[in-house]
């Protein structure tokens, strides 16, 4: 039995799809999927069926779905035998599938695998560090193409958007650029150099901020022996990221211009060790920490030392060594702002990044003045939290455009 969620949920055993029937069955199916084999209450299947006003009957009404599910999944199950798909206890419902069944989770496989066997130089990311073995290459590739190929539209489409939902879908939306990235660095690195740029041109057009995209991009098409229209590439990146975000480009995108220029883009990259930073992410929300999570363990140059939702946690994670902290404001009647303090004044070379929902002026001055070195609103995209988490590491103040206006405010006065 297979799932796929990246795109309206679908089930296929034994190369039929099943029919599921009418859209809620669908859309329960769905949020189970979504928490990976974690129980799940009635009152959350029911909030992202019915949002705020569910029927006063959800929980019988949710029952019924699951059992209609449980004769598409399990059609031999006796009745009133307990299911092995759909399992219930004391807190909810839980899907049980191994993991490899579920395109999702494949897809995030395959990612990390991949970056196993074609790791980079963070600051060259247009190469393969190292001499990879061709054999391991070509299976990460094959393994890559599956899972790129088992995207088909928004991950989740039967659910509607709520935070969760749409910090998962930029989730997975990360984990798919990252899946072609390293798709495409392989097929540059085994000499199909003109198709890696045909692929990535169309990458890059839908995500005009994403530098490692534009570098592989313009890498690609020096490989392919189109050097000007690799600067062009280049210049364009530039241009985007200081008008669209008023950023620079990194220091990869001048490093990359002077290889072109100097005709070394297939060189070697250099042996020596790339910093990588050590993050921790202080959140009660589970679903939060679980996205999260596993957005930066997809990201390069960081190492994620763990996740905690409460105060005693995160001290336990900051004393085992951490560069950065991603921090909520609101730790299940803890205050993230006292909580910042305390870890910013025992821990001196700590960098607090507040990552919250809040975007009142109360709010950024309480943090700033406890001591955050950036501060994030949870709808930030990928490119922004990566940007901001080095930021915050150099010693840089890094404030979100959402609450850019309260930080100045606050920053003006005496």
């Amino acid at each position: 039995m297979r799932m796929r969620v990246l795109g309206p949920v679908e089930v296929e055993v034994d190369g039929s799809v099943l029919d599921l029937g009418a859209p809620k069955p669908r859309q329960v199916l769905a949020v189970l999927a979504l928490h990976r084999g974690q129980p799940v209450s009635p009152e959350t299947i029911a909030g992202a069926l019915w949002g705020d006003q569910p029927p006063a009957s959800h929980a019988v009404t949710i029952q019924g779905y699951v059992s209609s599910l449980r004769k598409a999944l399990e059609p031999e199950r006796a009745p009133r035998r307990a299911g092995t798909v759909i399992q219930t206890s004391a807190l909810g419902y839980a899907l049980r599938l191994p993991v490899d069944e579920i395109d999702a989770a494949r897809l995030e496989m395959a990612v990390r695998s991949a970056g196993v066997v074609a790791r980079t130089d963070r600051d060259r990311p247009w190469l393969i560090a190292g001499s990879p073995d061709p054999d391991q290459l070509g299976a990460a590739a094959d393994l890559l193409d599956e899972a790129v190929a088992a995207w088909r539209g928004e991950p989740y489409a039967d659910l509607a958007d709520d935070p969760v939902i749409a910090v998962e879908r930029r989730r997975l939306h990360e984990v798919r650029t990252a899946a072609v990235e390293l798709r495409e660095l392989i097929r540059m690195q085994r000499g199909d150099a003109a198709a890696a740029a045909r692929r990535l041109e169309t990458e890059v057009t839908g995500q005009p901020h994403r530098e490692r995209l534009w570098l592989l991009y313009a890498a690609a098409l020096v490989l392919a022996e189109r050097q000007v229209d690799a600067l062009a590439a280049l210049r364009r990146l530039r241009d985007t990221l200081r008008d669209d975000l008023g950023v620079d480009a990194s220091p990869a995108v001048g490093a990359l211009e002077t290889a072109i220029l100097q005709q070394r883009v297939a060189a070697e990259p250099s042996a020596r060790a790339t910093t990588v930073l050590r993050v921790a992410v202080v959140d009660d929300h589970p679903m939060f920490r679980m996205g999260m999570t596993g957005l930066l363990g997809s990201l390069e140059g960081l190492e994620l030392v763990g996740a905690a939702g409460e105060s005693a946690g995160a001290r336990a994670l900051v004393a085992r060594g951490v560069d950065v902290v991603l921090m909520d404001l609101d730790l299940a009647g803890e205050s993230g702002i006292d909580l910042t303090r305390e870890l910013v004044r025992d821990h001196p070379a700590l960098k607090v990044l507040v990552m919250t929902m809040h975007e009142d002026d109360d709010h950024v001055a309480g943090a700033l003045q406890a001591g955050a070195a950036g501060y994030l609103l949870k709808s930030a995209e990928a490119d922004d939290v990566l940007r901001a988490i080095r930021g915050v590491a150099r010693g840089e103040l890094i404030i979100g455009s959402a609450v850019a206006s309260a930080a100045r405010s606050r920053l003006a006065r005496p």
